[in-house]
């Protein structure tokens, strides 16, 4: 175990490069408790710079949405300070790359970066990039929505979400009550972080790792064995399903009634099924 004097070199040394701290460890190891000979073992191997310069990058930029027509995209854009992303040079690159994105034009993150992303990294004097990229496109009947959270007008959105809803006929996609219930979904995803949709999408380990869990306090509490499966049982339906699967959690509507009641009341109204088909979530840096 490092002692206070070594663990202290450890915690300079990783504010100092933004290495992290078994890295820290491993060069002040190495450098035989020399900070400064630290210092340069981090940077021959390439991490101090390339760590700091990515703990820089997620910190500050843009989460956006584009739509056209029977397409939606969203993107996050990094750069290294709220300066340039309230600037209007890396706004509007931000729009640009977001129109592409909807058009199908980016082939990759890749590419997107070394066409679209450089040239303004020179402009500016800041390390930027484009972190990931998603696009929808509706296949029959139905509606793409966006939204993208902010604050602040002055500020880009640092999150934000697009989904992919299902309908019956085009005259039900093109509803007041599917444009509402669009948006409420929104908001739900971008409030409650869902990572999944309905419980098929769930791995089946993690739900056996969450059994697990459970069994174990239970055990401990001293609960009757044979009472167990069912405890276990309620608890993955509301402690698990209903915090990360969408159509399981309570609707920002009233926080009372699941999401997939709301669909379905959609789809009794609008004469066919209403359906969330697929969704995806951002937030800065996550």
């Amino acid at each position: 175990m490092p002692t206070v004097d070594a663990t202290q070199l450890i915690k300079d040394l990783r504010e100092k490069t933004g290495a992290g701290m078994m890295d820290c460890k491993r060069a002040l190891d190495e450098a035989k408790g020399d900070f400064n000979a630290a210092l340069t073992v981090l940077r021959k191997k390439g991490m101090a710079d390339a760590a700091k310069k990515s703990a820089r990058a997620t910190k500050e930029g843009a989460v956006a949405f584009q739509l056209e027509g029977k397409c939606g995209a969203i993107i996050e854009i990094n750069c290294e300070t709220d300066f340039v992303a309230k600037g209007a040079d890396f706004q509007a690159m931000v729009k640009s790359v977001a129109a592409k994105a909807v058009a199908g034009a980016l082939k990759s993150v890749e590419s997107a970066n070394e066409e679209l992303v450089k040239p303004l990294v020179g402009k500016l004097g800041e390390n930027m990039n484009l972190r990931r990229f998603d696009r929808f496109e509706l296949k029959g009947a139905g509606l793409i929505a966006g939204y993208a959270h902010q604050t602040d007008p002055s500020v880009p959105a640092k999150k934000g979400a697009l989904i992919e809803i299902s309908t019956a006929s085009d005259a039900a996609a093109q509803s007041a009550e599917v444009a509402e219930l669009a948006k409420e979904l929104l908001l739900q995803i971008v409030g409650f972080s869902p990572k999944y949709l309905n419980r098929s999408e769930v791995p089946a380990a993690d739900i056996e790792k969450e059994k697990e869990i459970h069994t174990d306090i239970l055990r401990k509490e001293g609960k009757p064995e044979a009472s167990i499966p069912k405890i276990i049982e309620g608890k993955i339906n509301k402690l698990f399903y209903q915090q990360w699967c969408l159509l399981d959690q309570l609707s920002v509507r009233d926080n009372k009634t699941p999401v997939s009641e709301f669909l379905k009341a959609a789809g009794a109204k609008l004469g066919g099924p209403v359906s969330v088909v697929r969704f995806v979530r951002y937030q800065l840096g996550e």
